[in-house]
C-alpha cells in the first residue's frame, strides 16, 4: 500500500522533551572526529550543532512507526537533510521537538517522504528546524531499480574555497551509532549489511554530514559553530568504514551561501547538492 496521503501536513507534538547531557554532547562530537573545545571545555560547553539529529530522533520516530501513514521501515532510506541552527544547546537544556508531515511525493521507484522538525528549549525559544527527506524504495507500479528521473550528475561551476579531507576510522559507524543512538545493522553487523546489498557495513549519512559541518566550523568560521546557520545535503552513495574523503566547498553567486559536495577515494560524490549558509 501507498503512503496514506491523507497524512499530508499533519502534526505531531507529543514525543517526549529531550535532556541534554554533558557526557552525551561529549561523546557525539567524538564520535564525528572534531576536537574543538566548544563542545568539550566545561567554560564554554555547548552541543555540536549536528547533535540535533539526536534530540529531535523521537519526534522523527514518531511519524514513521505510525501505522496509518504506511511508511514501510524495511524499504526506507535517508535521502536528503537540511538543517537550519537558531541557537546553541547546551548541558541543561530541555528540548521539545514537534514533526510535520510536510510533503509525500511519487517517484518512478518509490515515494518521497519529507518530515519537517522543530525544536524548542524549556524557555519556549527555537534552537533548530529540519527536513528530513526520506525514500520509501519500490512502492510505485513500474518501479524500476534505477529512478529513470535522475538527470547525469555535474559537480557545482564555481571556485573551489575549501578542500579538506577525513579519514574514516573503522570503528567509526560503531561509534557514531552508540553516540547517536542510530543501530540500524547495516551500519554494525557486516552479515545484515551484506543481506541488504552492501559490500561490508556503511557509515551514516549524517555522521557524514556532521565531518562537513565540521570542516566549514573549522576551516571558514575561526572555529565558531554558531556561524553555520545552514547545512543541507543529499545522501548520494554508501560510505565505507577506511574510506578518505574529500570534501569540497564552492562559491555560488549568494554571499556567505556555499555548494557543498563530498567524494570517496574513487572521485564519486557521497555528498551531493550540498547548501551551506555561513554568517
Amino acid at each position: 500500500m501507498p503512503l496514506n496521503k491523507s497524512f499530508l501536513g499533519k502534526v505531531y507534538t507529543s514525543a517526549d522533551p529531550w535532556p541534554v547531557e554533558a557526557a552525551a554532547t561529549r561523546a557525539y562530537a567524538a564520535a564525528t572526529n572534531t576536537t574543538n573545545p566548544r563542545y568539550l571545555e566545561d567554560g564554554a560547553l555547548m552541543a555540536p550543532p549536528m547533535y540535533g539529529v539526536v534530540f529531535t530522533y523521537l519526534a522523527l520516530a514518531q511519524p514513521l512507526f505510525d501505522t496509518e501513514l504506511g511508511v514501510n521501515m524495511m524499504r526506507l532510506v535517508h535521502g536528503e537533510q537540511d538543517m537550519r541552527f537558531f541557537k546553541a544547546v547546551k548541558p541543561g537544556d530541555v528540548i521539545k521537538t514537534s514533526s510535520t508531515i510536510k510533503a509525500i511525493s511519487d517517484k518512478t521507484s518509490g515515494e518521497l517522504l519529507d518530515v519537517a522538525l522543530e525544536a524548542v528549549n524549556q524557555h519556549g525559544e527555537k534552537v533548530m528546524e529540519a527536513v528530513s527527506g526520506l525514500f520509501i524504495k519500490g512502492r510505485v507500479r513500474g518501479a524500476k531499480k534505477e529512478d529513470v528521473e535522475r538527470q547525469e550528475e555535474v559537480p557545482p561551476s564555481g571556485k573551489v574555497v575549501l578542500e579538506t579531507q577525513v579519514t574514516v576510522a573503522p570503528d567509526q559507524s560503531i561509534r557514531y551509532a552508540d553516540a547517536s543512538g542510530d543501530h540500524n545493522p547495516i551500519h554494525e553487523d557486516p552479515n545484515m549489511a551484506r543481506a541488504a546489498g552492501l559490500p561490508d557495513i556503511i557509515l551514516h549519512g549524517l555522521c557524514s554530514m556532521a565531518f562537513v559541518h565540521n570542516a566549514l566550523t573549522e576551516k571558514m568560521c575561526g572555529g565558531d559553530p554558531l556561524k553555520v546557520s545552514r547545512l543541507r545535503v543529499r545522501f548520494n552513495k554508501p560510505v565505507m568504514m577506511g574510506d578518505v574523503l574529500t570534501i569540497k566547498v564552492f562559491e555560488t553567486t549568494t554571499p556567505r551561501h556555499f555548494a557543498v559536495e563530498v567524494y570517496n577515494p574513487a572521485g564519486q560524490a557521497v555528498i551531493k547538492d550540498g547548501l551551506a549558509e555561513l554568517t
